[in-house]
């Protein structure tokens, strides 16, 4: 890729960040990756469905057969989540008690999902997004990593 290619991609993603530190008045070290800011924009325009989570998976912490994002992503669909673009990454339910479900449910059948010492963990950062009103775009952020401590 030439620079001015790597200057203009690196200036839009700069754009793409401030929107969305404008919308939600923070940036997490999560949502600096173009990747997630651009499906968290995206999703915040196009779905009415909200809250939301969003994952940054730790391979590492996945070291048990059978323990795997995908098992804590059928968890999560279990629960009422929507797998936004079938991605793995960010998941919107219809409201708060849905990710009180999941909750729950992390507790009760994913007991392997907390931390452990000298264990890595299963996410390096999880963020639940909420829609601040139906009317507006403006939303909150707020670290849910907790959910595996």
């Amino acid at each position: 890729m030439s620079k001015v290619l790597q200057f203009i991609r690196c200036k839009v993603q700069e754009q793409k960040v401030k929107k969305l530190a404008k919308k939600s008045g923070v940036v997490t070290r999560l949502l600096k990756d173009a990747h997630n800011t651009t499906l968290v924009l995206r999703q915040i325009k196009t779905e009415k469905e909200m809250p939301a989570l969003l994952f940054d998976w730790n391979i590492a912490g996945f070291n048990v057969r059978g323990q795997t994002p995908a098992a804590i992503v059928a968890s999560l669909v279990a629960s009422g989540a929507v797998d936004y673009g079938n991605l793995g990454t960010l998941f919107t339910f219809r409201d708060g008690d849905h990710i009180g479900q999941w909750t729950r449910n992390v507790r009760t059948n994913l007991s392997w999902t907390k931390h452990q010492p000298g264990v890595a963990d299963v996410c390096n950062y999880l963020v639940r997004i909420n829609k601040i009103s139906a009317h507006s775009r403006t939303v909150d952020l707020e670290d849910f990593t907790h959910v595996f401590a």
